[in-house]
């Protein structure tokens, strides 16, 4: 028989294995990727910050074409001396307690009745809408509506109380003036926290609801012992929302007294723009921003810190 002869298979070279890309290089195509964002956000916040506190340190008035003259800490000074300060943040403190106070009760025992008393979906639907509508009108709208129906002169609340015997009242004037503030923030930022809880308790589970039932519970007892402890997490939320608008408050209060009758009605915001673009005092507004910026950081984590504490397995 003939041999056949095997030949001899071709040895495959080993392929070269990539060196896997260290980490650095790895990272570096994402970095890439969200770093004009980064350059761009920092552009328009960071600068504009560092502006604001380098000219606080000087007297500047771009009204009169002179230039920036350094004075030190004289502009924060004039800031914790200001009678005009204190007497905002006492406006503020006056709006935080009793405005967002009420926006807090008045919009939870809003959405837990519409929730509880109105049983058709439909309805609620129709009535959560209407609730709604004040909130996502533009704060200059909002101020514009509440000028006309409060003018001492011709307005419609004076006309109305005049109806049944109530003589008119200045509700721009001094004493009334910060209540006309604080009724125009209840009216249109109740709808937040009514938003809030509405949803809130829309996702509770009903079987909580039927187990207190059988044991004979009444819908106080529920609300109390149920309901609102399970919605104080997004009541909590609600309410630092609002204390954070509130602190920023600027539009109605300009558009309805613009801080007057002299200073009544001033409010941190209002006077930082008063400062600063009516008296043309960089120098001054630049500190007051500084000033009500660091206060509003401190309460806020203040408030945090208390509110937190009071949470179970916080």
């Amino acid at each position: 028989m003939k041999q056949t002869t095997s030949l001899p298979l071709p040895v495959s070279s080993p392929v070269p294995r990539k060196r896997p890309a260290s980490g650095f290089n790895r990272n570096l195509a994402p970095r890439l990727m969200v770093a004009p964002a980064i350059i761009v956000v920092l552009a328009l916040t960071l600068f504009p910050m560092l502006w604001s506190l380098q000219k606080s340190f000087y007297a500047w008035f771009p009204s009169r074409g002179g230039g920036a003259t350094w004075v030190g800490l004289d502009n924060f000074v004039w800031v914790f001396t200001s009678d005009r300060f204190w007497n905002s943040m006492g406006n503020l403190v006056f709006m935080l307690v009793f405005g967002v106070g009420i926006q807090m009760i008045l919009g939870t025992a809003l959405a837990l009745a519409l929730y509880e008393g109105v049983s058709s979906p439909r309805l609620r639907i129709v009535l959560l809408t209407i609730f709604l509508l004040p909130m996502m009108m533009p704060p200059i709208v909002v101020g514009n509506i509440w000028k006309f129906l409060l003018m001492p002169q011709g307005g419609v609340v004076n006309y109305l109380l005049g109806r049944v015997g109530v003589p008119p009242q200045n509700w721009i004037g001094a004493d009334l003036g910060m209540l006309s503030i604080t009724l125009t923030d209840i009216w249109q930022w109740t709808a937040l926290p009514l938003v809030i809880a509405y949803s809130g308790r829309s996702s509770l589970p009903n079987s909580l609801y039927e187990a207190a039932r059988l044991d004979g519970a009444s819908r106080w007892f529920m609300i109390r012992r149920i309901t609102l402890p399970l919605l104080k997490d997004l009541l909590v939320i609600a309410l630092l929302l609002r204390v954070m608008d509130a602190y920023k408050f600027f539009d109605a209060a300009y558009i309805i007294t613009r801080g007057g009758p002299g200073t009544a009605t001033e409010l941190p915001g209002l006077l930082t723009y008063l400062v600063g673009f009516k008296d043309f005092d960089i120098g001054r507004a630049a500190a007051l921003t500084w000033v009500i910026g660091l206060i509003a950081i401190l309460a806020m984590q203040s408030l945090w810190g208390a509110l937190s504490q009071r949470r179970p397995g916080a």
